[in-house]
């Protein structure tokens, strides 16, 4: 395939790296590279562009806040959420990245490290290091953050040029023209691939490794997990353009699925004790990987930082809690299934009313009850959310968190610690966690599940008429893990698109797919507007009664512009300028 060379700056700027500097402050390549020490260390340089996630944005919020999943407490202190929902992104003021709390912006901060990978990649083959496997392994992992740094830019911003070494000072950038998404996707893919077959197990293995200092390394899984994403993307409603089909995203996520299930991965199935969590699913995402995957044989990478919902998305009684944060809508609660595997609401047009306040309620299910909303659901909603009367800790029984007006975390519109729809974060919760101790999870970017996911997806999208057997095999293996009865199988194409589509918004609830998703399948405009909640009322004779409530239901930020982040404006008239062309998205 044709590449492309980079944009920018930002590739010229001069590499950072904690080594002994001449007096002036710079510090030669063959310095770095004639070391070994030195060497590892600028690999572990192309490492520190990976953004944080998880509870990193605006007050320790999730990307949640930011889509239909939650509603940021803060947005009544004019927080970024706020200001997202406001319709305020511009090209010259983003408030997602304005709130990031590395404050580094994503079109910076990945044209940054795919800088430091290929300064890498320049002077690996020559550098000194202890054995050719080393050399081998070293430059794999530059590669696959090259490949990572590349996709993050896509999701948010579509193509941008590909670049595969370090440019020259003086490099002409007048003849830049803009790729496609797909011609960068096709770049990742093929650099996953290479990695995959041709790098030897000796030089980059399955596993992160023996030790804890080994944690945090890119391995041949991520390979496959950033191949299998990529292609999905690319397939998918924003970005096709028949360059990857939905047969080659099915084929690349198959390819990707086998050979992590094939190198030992599996979904988490280690049972807690009763006092420490409900099940598998729930105790995962507390429960730090194990470098050597002995325990966690599902994750595929994860952070190295905890966590701290009990902090900034935490309940009020809580001791040091600064903010209930991304409070869980009622939308989200909404997707849960009953215990029977049946939705509660009609997956075609779930609500009635513009204001949602009206449920079209799925006639075939017979076990959901409006006066008891939260019996007999999905085991994931009481593993990802407190809604009133969820067990609090385990151990001790009559711990419940209570919404009503009397209970221990009211619903309240004026106090950030608590929440504003009558639920609260749970998933990645540790209820030991507090300012003395916090023992909250660790956020798991890449995990097996969604490869089951994507796999489903691709499958399903590529195939005519009924659903296929192993996109319905694929959710199952989810489904099963979580508790959930497997799906029907009589279900056509898209009557297994809406099922795959609510799958992954409750499997993945909370880590950083939802606001993507409903921008690659174009549904934003449909599910960008309107947050509602669900307030317990005590009946006089000890119980309650359930009302539906608006939250909000003014957002802005659903038009077809928001679907693509616009390109930063000093930017985009550099390149005008240079180039003679309008580098910038649509609508803005």
């Amino acid at each position: 395939m044709k590449y492309f060379h980079a944009l920018l700056a930002v590739y010229l700027l001069a590499s950072c790296t904690k080594m002994p500097e001449y007096a002036d402050g710079r510090v030669s390549y063959e310095e770095v590279f004639d070391s070994y020490k030195k060497t590892a260390g600028y690999l572990n340089l192309c490492y520190t562009k990976i953004q944080p996630y998880g509870s990193s944005y605006a007050g320790g919020g999730f990307l949640a806040g930011y889509s239909d999943e939650a509603y940021q407490a803060s947005e009544i202190n004019n927080s970024m959420e706020q200001q997202w929902h406001r319709g305020l992104l511009t090209p010259f003021f983003n408030p997602v990245e304005s709130g990031n709390s590395n404050n580094t912006n994503w079109w910076t901060g990945n044209f940054e490290g795919i800088r430091y990978c290929n300064v890498f990649l320049e002077n690996i083959d020559s550098a000194a290091v202890a054995s050719q496997t080393i050399r081998a392994g070293y430059k794999a992992q530059a590669r696959l953050l090259r490949a990572f740094y590349y996709l993050q830019l896509i999701k948010r911003y579509g193509g941008v040029p590909v670049y595969t070494k370090p440019l020259p000072v003086n490099y002409d950038y007048s003849g830049e023209k803009r790729p496609s998404f797909s011609e960068v996707a096709l770049f990742i893919i093929e650099e996953c691939d290479d990695v995959l077959k041709n790098v030897p197990d000796a030089a980059m293995g399955w596993i992160q490794g023996e030790t804890e200092f080994q944690r945090g390394m890119f391995y041949k899984a991520v390979a496959a997990v950033l191949k299998s994403q990529a292609a999905l993307y690319a397939a998918s409603p924003l970005w096709n353009d028949g360059s990857v089909t939905w047969e080659m995203a099915a084929g690349y996520t198959r390819e990707a699925l086998t050979i992590c299930l094939q190198n030992g991965f599996k979904l988490y199935d280690v049972t807690p004790p009763v006092t420490n969590g409900y099940d598998a699913f729930d105790i995962y995402f507390r429960t730090r990987s194990d470098v050597n995957r002995v325990r966690d044989k599902e994750t595929i990478f994860e952070l190295n930082q905890r966590l701290q919902v009990y902090n900034y998305n935490g309940l009020p009684f809580t001791a040091g809690i600064v903010s209930s944060g991304d409070n869980p809508s009622q939308e989200l609660v909404d997707a849960f299934e009953t215990i029977d595997g049946q939705p509660v609401l009609d997956p075609a047009r779930p609500y009635l009313d513009n204001d949602h306040l009206q449920p079209n309620y799925n006639s075939a299910n017979t076990l959901y009850n409006p006066a008891d909303p939260f019996a007999k659901r999905d085991p994931r909603l009481r593993a990802s959310i407190y809604y009133h009367g969820a067990a609090f800790n385990l151990g001790s029984a009559g711990s419940k968190v209570t919404m009503d007006a009397n209970g221990n975390a009211p619903i309240s519109a004026t106090d950030i610690r608590n929440t504003r729809t009558g639920y609260y974060l749970r998933k990645f919760s540790n209820f030991t966690s507090d300012r003395n101790s916090n023992n909250d999870g660790f956020f798991k970017l890449y995990r097996l599940a969604e490869l089951y996911l994507n796999f489903a997806e691709a499958a399903n999208e590529a195939a005519s008429g009924s659903a296929p057997q192993e996109a319905i095999d694929a959710v199952n293996a989810v489904r099963i893990r979580a508790g959930m009865p497997a799906l029907p199988q009589a279900l056509s194409k898209e009557a297994m698109r809406l099922r795959i589509r609510n799958e992954r918004r409750i499997e993945l609830a909370w880590e950083e797919h939802r606001f993507y998703d409903l921008r690659r399948w174009k549904i934003l405009n449909d599910n960008g507007k309107v947050v509602t909640g669900m307030r317990p009322v005590a009946n006089g004779s000890g119980g309650f009664t359930y009302q539906r409530f608006l939250v909000k239901n003014d957002r802005a930020a659903f038009a077809d512009k928001y679907l693509i982040f616009p390109l930063p404006a000093n930017e985009v008239t550099k390149l005008q300028k240079i180039t003679g062309d309008n580098w910038q998205n649509p609508g803005w």
